[in-house]
């Protein structure tokens, strides 16, 4: 895709599911790629070696996204490493971390996850603008969820807030950056096969999930990176603002 080489992106929760997968496609549309994690260190590596090994540019770096000051020093690493500033900026990083129901959540459950998901949209957005208006464009692509517009399962009351505020943020932050040439969209899976899966849900639980999708199938990682890729390219430029869905026809707007 036209207008994704040579540009650098960072990408959050680099290491596994959807986030490895838009590394690894960003890396073979020419992208000098980012890969971001905080506890998938070896998996990171193992993915930036493979790209490295390919050709691609793929450079591992520990950013914990709840932290303003990791966050900081970790784009300006980004930006030394590369030499120049982040033009696309995928906040892939998320958690559920447990599924509790309210009236049996902790406050320390409910702040975690709205600084995993929230938080750390906002910080590594903020922290990537004044790069972008630098070059005088940017991507902005935030990592939303079906369960913000269905309302999720059971217990799952911090992790729907958390997405349902990416959505709003995104919408804030595009309007707010649209002089700049800076584009700001969410992507929102419905069911993917990510390792989250394995640990929240059951074989049965993810074949009830399967049937209630008109596609009649859970969706892979690259088929959301494929979306990432688009928006992060020429092709996407005249789109911001908006919440594209990724979710085998199981919408709910």
């Amino acid at each position: 895709m036209k207008g994704i080489a040579g540009k650098v992106a960072m990408i959050t929760g680099g290491g596994t599911g959807i986030g490895a997968a838009c590394v690894e496609r960003l890396a073979k549309e020419g992208a000098r790629v980012a890969c971001c994690y905080n506890k998938s260190a070896a998996g990171v590596q193992a993915l930036t070696d493979r790209l490295c090994g390919e050709g691609l540019e793929a450079f591992p770096i520990k950013v914990d996204v709840t932290s303003s000051a990791q966050v900081k020093s970790g784009v300006a690493a980004i930006n030394e490493h590369f030499g120049q500033p982040i033009g696309i900026m995928v906040n892939n990083a998320g958690d559920i971390i447990k599924n509790v129901p309210v009236d049996e959540m902790d406050e320390e459950l409910w702040n975690l996850v709205i600084a995993i998901n929230l938080t750390g949209t906002f910080l590594c957005s903020k922290y990537v603008i004044p790069g972008m208006k630098q070059l005088g464009e940017g991507r902005i692509i935030n990592m939303g969820s079906i369960s913000a517009r269905t309302g999720g399962g059971t217990g799952a009351a911090h992790y729907v807030a958390s997405k349902g505020g990416v959505e709003a943020l995104t919408r804030a932050l595009a309007g707010e950056l649209a002089e700049h040439n800076i584009t700001v969209n969410t992507v929102a899976p419905g069911v993917i096969y990510t390792p989250i899966h394995e640990r929240h849900n059951t074989p049965e639980s993810l074949e009830q999930l399967r049937q209630q999708i008109p596609l009649k199938r859970i969706g892979d990682p690259p088929e959301v990176a494929s979306v990432v890729a688009f928006l992060a390219s020429d092709e996407g430029r005249y789109i911001t603002g908006d919440n594209i869905a990724v979710n085998g026809g199981k919408r709910f707007d």
